[in-house]
């Protein structure tokens, strides 16, 4: 088995590993390779500082990584590892880490980043093998948002001061909802805010073609007016589309009771986890 970096694999190759490794997953992840590619560009993966066990042409296993500075800290995010099912067994998740790690620490890179599935827990064994700790559960809800009488007029707002609007939440988003990856999406993101006068009194991110949230917070004044459910509801629009968000924080109660009440059900629970290298 030989590991090496994933710069120069063809992303067709690329695409079939990563569908047969993920045939078998709690939520269904099969990707064409321009979809694929796409999720690489959106979640600033660097095929550069990620790493296949190859055996010969055949691409056995992976792990897709991305780099930040998160909190000043430099830090590599897991955005996806995968073995193949007939290469399992021979610990090439911890082959493939320990391949890295020394890259990363050349590098300044302090801390390794990932999310699991609460219920994959072979996955979350292993991590905790190699030394990840969780920091916190996230959790995703999607269905069709019931509509409410409108209480507060909602506006699009262009090119929005990220970092002033991500001020209003009380958490800081996992890695997939950070203010870099939902700029990678461009125009089919839009963000739509309630003022109070000139002030933004709350906001969200979303994916005008997928309906699927980003970010959402109001701030600590106007909470519990009725502007988050009018935010929803403009998202929602004729709820052709069921509106989804993934990764809110656990700890933050009150949107976790807010998203089902609004006719947004819990899908599945996430465990974030890091390691100090």
């Amino acid at each position: 088995m030989q590991f090496r970096t994933l710069e120069h694999t063809p992303i067709d190759l690329l695409a079939t590993a990563f569908n047969n490794a993920f045939a078998d997953y709690e939520i269904p992840l099969q990707f064409t390779p321009q979809a694929l590619q796409d999720k690489i560009r959106n979640e600033d993966i660097d095929l550069s500082l990620s790493v296949g066990a190859f055996d010969g042409d055949v691409l056995a296993g992976f792990i897709f990584f991305g780099i930040d500075t998160i909190n000043g800290i430099k830090t590599a995010w897991d955005g996806g590892t995968g073995v193949v099912p007939a290469y399992r067994g021979q610990q090439l998740t911890q082959r493939m880490f320990a391949h890295m790690v020394p890259v990363f620490k050349e590098m300044g890179v302090q801390r390794a980043l990932l999310e699991v599935l609460k219920n994959n827990t072979g996955a979350k064994r292993i991590y905790e093998k190699i030394g990840f700790h969780t920091i916190r559960e996230l959790h995703a809800y999607k269905g069709q948002v019931t509509k409410a009488a409108p209480q507060h007029k909602v506006e699009v707002l262009n090119n929005p001061d990220m970092d002033a609007l991500s001020a209003l939440g009380d958490w800081q988003p996992a890695w997939q909802q950070m203010n870099k990856r939902v700029q990678n999406f461009g125009d089919m993101v839009e963000t739509v805010v309630v003022k109070d006068g000139d002030a933004v009194a709350a906001y969200a991110h979303y994916n005008k073609i997928t309906k699927r949230v980003y970010q959402f917070a109001t701030a600590k004044q106007y909470r519990r007016k009725g502007m988050a459910t009018a935010l929803f509801n403009y998202i929602a629009g004729d709820n052709a589309i069921p509106v989804m968000f993934v990764n809110i924080d656990g700890n933050d109660k009150a949107s976790n009771a807010f998203l089902p009440a609004i006719g947004m059900p819990h899908i599945l629970s996430q465990y974030e986890m890091d390691m100090m290298l």
